[in-house]
């Protein structure tokens, strides 16, 4: 009997998320029996299936570059070298680390922008 129930709320809660989802927008599409149909469109619908949405990731990765290259600006390249080597010798983290911290060709760009802007 427990069982009946637990099932009859999950399908509840099923609900209720689409509902939610349909609130935040929807369109509307017929199928082959002429039935209609409504798709969840808004933002929760993009967000199933999807650990880390991409625009965190582009901010993520865009702060990383910048931080590289003002440390690289203030460190200078052969401190910087020094301190990257450092972590290579590490632990584990510290590699990984490391191997993010490397000189690559955005963080030399954007330190290169940097000694423009700032002299």
């Amino acid at each position: 009997m427990k069982d009946g129930y637990a099932h009859f709320d999950s399908r509840l809660e099923r609900l209720d998320a689409r509902k939610a989802a349909l609130r935040e927008g929807h369109r509307v599409d017929v199928d082959e029996n002429g039935l209609m149909k409504l798709i969840p469109t808004g933002a929760r619908r993009r967000q199933i299936g999807r650990l880390m949405p991409v625009r965190a990731f582009m901010i993520m990765t865009a702060v990383l570059l910048g931080f590289k290259a003002f440390l690289l600006y203030n460190l200078g390249f052969a401190d910087y070298a020094a301190k990257v080597t450092e972590l290579e010798a590490g632990a584990t983290m510290d590699q990984v680390g490391a191997w993010l911290m490397q000189i690559e060709p955005v963080t030399l760009w954007l330190h290169k922008m940097i000694v423009m802007v700032v002299g």
